[in-house]
């Protein structure tokens, strides 16, 4: 399954608590500048960025630009992100 989630209002002064779910991610950052913070790293990525996040991993960002723009790819399908 592939996401466009598109951030707005930054920059933030705290990361997004973090997050985990059973799905493995692949993102791609479209546009803006994020910190990312998985398990016990952080990372600042910027436009052409590409991040993997393992199952049942904790994660999240901290948006550090205006807006940014993510292609997230997640395996299983998220159930959760579907029109019910």
């Amino acid at each position: 399954m592939m996401v466009v989630i598109d951030f707005e209002e930054g920059p933030s002064p705290q990361p997004d608590p973090p997050h985990s779910h059973p799905h493995e991610q692949i993102s791609y950052v479209v546009s803006g500048e994020i910190n990312l913070f998985i398990g016990d790293r952080t990372v600042r990525l910027e436009p052409g960025d590409i991040f993997a996040v393992p199952p049942n991993v904790p994660h999240g960002i901290q948006l550090l630009s205006k807006k940014a723009r993510l292609v997230d790819t997640f395996t299983p399908i998220r159930e959760d992100f579907l029109e019910k």
